[in-house]
């Protein structure tokens, strides 16, 4: 949020950062404290996407349509066409379930295919792709049986990418 102050003759341009806080669902007391363990910033959001991803629609008290179905995926074949339903249905919850998080790129610029890519290298999800091509990517596991889930998204208002990973199997 932007605060205007007018000044004479001069315009004086205050910026407030915003904090994200949530409680802990561990309900573990802080060491430090003693009291409930509070997640800040992009530790509440990660947690909120992960709770996001897991949870099924209709089971969070009092609010029916956070979750997602991505547990249908999770018995399906494992191959990329699953993979691909599985990444729109985790983007699908999480931009319909968390305002705090953005896909948009800082610049809206378009970045062609033939960008995406820094080097022939394929060392990890997270080195194949530009910093600012956020979204949702997985990558089928099936030796494990298991698919790699990762976002990459900002905090809506803010330049830094975050990235959260975490993989989901049929049985938790």
């Amino acid at each position: 949020m932007i605060n205007y102050r007018r000044e004479t003759d001069s315009v004086t341009i205050t910026e407030r950062v915003k904090t994200y806080v949530d409680v802990s669902l561990s309900f573990k007391p802080s060491p430090v404290t003693n009291d409930i363990t509070l997640l800040t910033n992009e530790n509440a959001i990660n947690n909120s996407l992960k709770n996001i991803i897991m949870f099924l629609p209709t089971e969070v008290p009092f609010d029916p349509e956070v979750g997602s179905l991505t547990q249908r995926y999770l018995f399906d074949i494992m191959d990329e066409a699953t993979g691909g339903l599985l990444a729109s249905e985790v983007e699908r919850a999480i931009l319909f379930c968390e305002p705090r998080v953005s896909f948009r790129p800082l610049d809206e610029r378009k970045v062609s295919t033939s960008e995406l890519y820094r080097n022939n290298s394929p060392s990890g999800v997270g080195d194949l792709f530009y910093q600012d091509d956020l979204g949702v990517y997985v990558e089928v596991l099936p030796d494990q049986n298991a698919f790699q889930v990762t976002v990459k998204y900002r905090i809506v208002g803010g330049e830094k990418v975050y990235r959260f990973q975490t993989i989901l199997t049929p049985t938790r």
